[in-house]
């Protein structure tokens, strides 16, 4: 799913992460809304559940390319959403405060972390792995 563009230049937002099914799962539904506004805008298309419970319900009815699961203080991503994400080999995303993101990464290597609140354009281009211009 990771373009590396050098540059957005002649590159069209809206194909950036275009055919990627997306699972947001947040419990804040203000949050979640626009962090899958932000993914739609870049192309993919975007469920959004409020918990865990519900992720692996939906992680049995549909196949995603990529997970986008917020973290709040003190919650932690349950063993079994994470073995689901892993066995279905969907990318996973991390949002977190910035004081947990170093045990995150050292917990979950295979995923992506960032803040809590990350803007739309900083979400859209960690995940194609494109440097701001």
């Amino acid at each position: 799913m990771s373009t590396g563009l050098d540059s957005f230049d002649n590159f069209s937002w809206a194909s950036l992460l275009a055919g990627s099914e997306t699972l947001v799962v947040d419990p804040d539904a203000r949050r979640a809304m626009r962090t899958a506004n932000a993914l739609e805008e870049a192309g993919a298309r975007a469920t959004i559940v409020p918990d865990r419970a519900t992720a692996l319900d939906r992680l049995l009815r549909r196949r995603f390319s990529l997970a986008v699961v917020a973290l709040e203080p003190g919650a932690t991503l349950d063993g079994d959403v994470d073995a689901a994400l892993t066995a279905a080999g969907v990318r996973l995303m991390l949002l977190a405060e910035p004081a947990r993101h170093e045990r995150l990464r050292l917990s979950y290597p295979h995923a992506a972390v960032a803040t809590l609140g990350i803007s739309e354009r900083a979400l859209v281009m960690l995940l194609t792995g494109t440097r701001d211009e």
